[in-house]
């Protein structure tokens, strides 16, 4: 029988335009998570003391960090040779989630993320690293391992499956030293020039473990924002997923995006909803009585 993962910390990268996903996304999974003692880890690079000191009192176990010297210095390195990366460099703090200062296993989430259910039997295995399919995965279309085109899949990627990083169960095994160097590694410019998508993180990872990754059920990281797409390539409906993930421009808290995102799918609107009536139960639980 494999030993199923002790989740010892959850990491999440948040900024100042992303506070209220990082609420819900932390509320709603301690809130369907009882079983989580462990510590929370905030990555950030923008957040005022005011953020900082209400996110606390929310979340009394989490601290707040900003990225190492060494993944400052990568991203530098890459931004100088990729200036069109300059206004999405803060997602490759994710990557300190393996820095190898941190011990045991652990749990990533995107702060888009809504929790409806307990997630637990996501982590009975004991496989180095566990996400759910990304969109060309589930839908079958496939990626290049070296250059994340979809649809381009060749005989090199016999052994090669992508999937979304927004939430991926990490076994402390990966967090190592020479785990953090071949990621830091990912980000130098004539390594970078190969991807011809427009992934940033997820690229880092899906070149670094796509040929390990132990896939999940697509319930537990339901891409909101591919639903159209996603109807029929999965069983699973969004009705019946533990994960909401407004992956996308459209997130429920810019109002400005909603109506675009709701003409090109209707779902939208339910999902929306839910993320409301979590972020109201947020609200209640930790600052005032909603009637």
């Amino acid at each position: 029988m494999p030993t199923p993962h002790k989740i010892s910390e959850l990491v999440t990268v948040t900024s100042r335009d992303y506070l209220p996903g990082t609420q819900v996304m932390l509320h709603s999974f301690l809130r369907n998570n009882a079983w989580f003692d462990g510590q929370i880890t905030i990555l950030h690079d923008d957040l005022l003391s005011g953020d900082i000191a209400a996110l606390a009192a929310s979340f009394p176990s989490a601290i707040f960090t900003g990225p190492s010297a060494a993944l400052t210095a990568a991203i530098g390195t890459l931004a100088a040779d990729y200036p069109e990366l300059k206004n999405r460099l803060r997602r490759f703090l994710s990557l300190e989630a393996f820095h190898p200062d941190r011990g045991g296993s652990a749990l990533f989430c995107d702060s888009d993320l809504l929790f409806r259910s307990d997630i637990s039997a996501m982590f009975d295995s004991d496989m180095p690293l566990i996400a759910c399919g990304d969109r060309a995965q589930l839908v079958g279309t496939g990626r290049d391992p070296a250059s994340m085109a979809e649809g381009d899949s060749t005989s090199a990627a016999a052994k090669f499956t992508s999937f979304n990083a927004g939430l991926m169960v990490i076994d402390g095994s990966l967090r190592t030293q020479a785990i953090w160097d071949q990621l830091l590694g990912q980000l130098n410019p004539q390594v970078w020039k190969s991807i011809t998508s427009d992934h940033t993180d997820q690229a880092v990872f899906n070149r670094q473990f796509g040929d390990q990754v132990t896939m999940a059920d697509p319930s537990y990281n339901y891409l909101v924002g591919h639903a159209g797409k996603l109807r029929s390539a999965i069983d699973s409906p969004m009705g019946n997923a533990k994960v909401l993930h407004f992956n996308g421009p459209s997130k429920p808290w810019n109002f400005g995006a909603h109506l675009a995102a709701t003409a090109y799918d209707a779902s939208f609107v339910k999902a929306v909803q839910q993320w409301f009536d979590a972020y109201a139960e947020y609200l209640s639980a930790y600052h005032f009585t909603l009637s």
